[in-house]
């Protein structure tokens, strides 16, 4: 690719229903006749939070904050910046501070509307690691992952420290789910870096293209349409697929106006 975007892929972070980390999608993917786990919730730790926080965060937080912290591994998260994405944030808390808005104003929580903001997933990875490192909190609809990993290809400079990216969406709620329907929990993280800067699972390279065609690739394996198709965050499956599979493979995603991000993916161990 001429004038491409490079990057390492130094880890990876899955939060799904019925696979409570990389290792366990990868573990099912060896297994050709597994069915898809059924289900919409995700279980996820996030044992990096305080015990009075994680009780009080939104599931999606929750979510973001357990896959963030699997890719990063151990790596120094006060050095790592941090691009979190969102297609519909928590619909759950949304749905209810609407319904209370149009049944009782005067009860709306507090605590729910914090939660509410964009960007509350980097603002408790933020305390959580406590890190000062810069975030970005992104919401590009259904097909936002294309435009979310180039922003984090894009802060990847020579000297500039890796980047996280993070996307989730949960299974939509109340009556939302006709406008953002969103079949199942989903989330999923990358730790990138700078080329040559650390043991790498896979090298990335990327650029932005003219859309021809159909845009965003789909998996391989048929059984992660559900998914793929169901949540916006899902959209980063195929390349969980090729880097646990360890299968070099290229794919699309698009960008709008007329764009779409390519990308080649090669495992390296």
């Amino acid at each position: 690719m001429s004038g491409a975007l490079a990057a390492d892929l130094l880890g990876v972070g899955v939060c799904a229903p019925g696979m409570a980390d990389a290792d366990a999608l990868r573990a099912w993917l060896t297994h050709a006749d597994a069915p898809l786990p059924g289900g919409r919730d995700a279980q996820p730790a996030a044992a990096r939070m305080a015990a009075a926080e994680r009780r009080r965060a939104p599931h999606s937080v929750r979510m973001a904050v357990e896959t963030a912290t699997q890719a990063l591994g151990a790596h120094d998260a006060a050095a790592v910046g941090a691009v979190f994405a969102s297609a519909y944030g928590d619909m759950a808390n949304a749905d209810a501070i609407l319904t209370a808005l149009a049944r009782a104003p005067q009860e709306v929580s507090p605590t729910r509307f914090t939660h509410s903001v964009h960007n509350a997933a980097a603002g408790h990875w933020s305390m959580a690691s406590a890190s000062h490192a810069a975030t970005t909190a992104l919401a590009g609809g259904s097909e936002g992952f294309g435009g979310a990993l180039l922003a984090a290809l894009l802060e990847l400079q020579p000297q500039r420290p890796p980047q996280l990216l993070v996307v989730y969406d949960v299974a939509d709620a109340g009556a939302l789910a006709e406008a953002a329907p969103c079949t199942a929990d989903f989330a999923a993280a990358l730790l990138l870096a700078p080329p040559g800067t650390g043991a790498a699972l896979a090298r990335l390279r990327a650029e932005v293209r003219a859309r021809r065609g159909t845009a965003a690739t789909p998996p391989v394996d048929a059984r992660l349409l559900p998914w793929w198709q169901g949540n916006p965050a899902a959209r980063a499956l195929p390349l969980l697929e090729a880097v646990l599979c360890r299968r070099r493979h290229g794919f699309t995603w698009p960008l709008g106006s007329g764009t779409l991000l390519a990308l080649d993916c090669e495992p390296v161990r």
